[in-house]
């Protein structure tokens, strides 16, 4: 019953596979079979190119991304983000469906991490380094960025929280698609 806008009458599906291209390339195959022609399809992907990921859909004008973060229920950023072909339709309706769920979306560029963990991911991974190196005990790394940066919780125990199987999968993509040792994962 709510108006997204265009598309108010068309499917909807965010996917939230793992993290893995070859798993979420497997998955719109799928969805591709079943799915009405004018459906939109975004990926709750943290990392992965959208434009990679909206070829592999098999529509590429009706695919994007939409990262939201954990709790779901709690944050309210969501990230917005355009494949090659995204078509401004797409964005639109993704973008009203956002604000209707009571999201703040901001639209971040088709690169690696996007905005938020192309920045945060570093961070947890030097401080992954810290531990690892014992520059300080997981308490010490923790409260000192809660205190001594004013974050809300530490980096080690965000990792835990976000996982940290999604947190080596983001911090691999930045890795491998960046070319660039300063993501090498700890």
């Amino acid at each position: 019953g709510t108006d997204y806008g265009m598309f108010s009458d068309c499917d909807l599906v965010i996917e939230a596979a793992l993290e893995d291209e070859a798993v979420k390339s497997g998955v719109y195959a799928k969805l591709d079979a079943v799915l009405t022609d004018n459906a939109l399809i975004a990926s709750n992907t943290s990392s992965l190119s959208i434009a990679r990921l909206a070829a592999a859909s098999g529509r590429p004008d009706r695919f994007m991304g939409m990262h939201f973060f954990n709790p779901v229920p709690v944050m309210a950023l969501v990230e917005l983000i355009r494949g090659e072909a995204t078509a401004d339709t797409t964005f639109d309706a993704v973008r009203n469906l956002a604000l209707a769920l009571g999201k703040t979306p901001i639209e971040a560029g088709d690169s690696p991490g996007f905005i938020v963990n192309r920045i945060l991911m570093p961070l947890i991974n030097e401080a992954a380094f810290a531990l690892h190196d014992g520059t300080g005990s997981v308490a010490a790394i923790d409260e000192a960025m809660r205190l001594g940066a004013s974050h809300p919780m530490g980096p080690l125990e965000l990792a835990d929280y976000v996982g940290l199987d999604v947190c080596l999968a983001v911090i691999q993509v930045l890795h491998a698609d960046f070319g660039d040792d300063k993501y090498r994962p700890c």
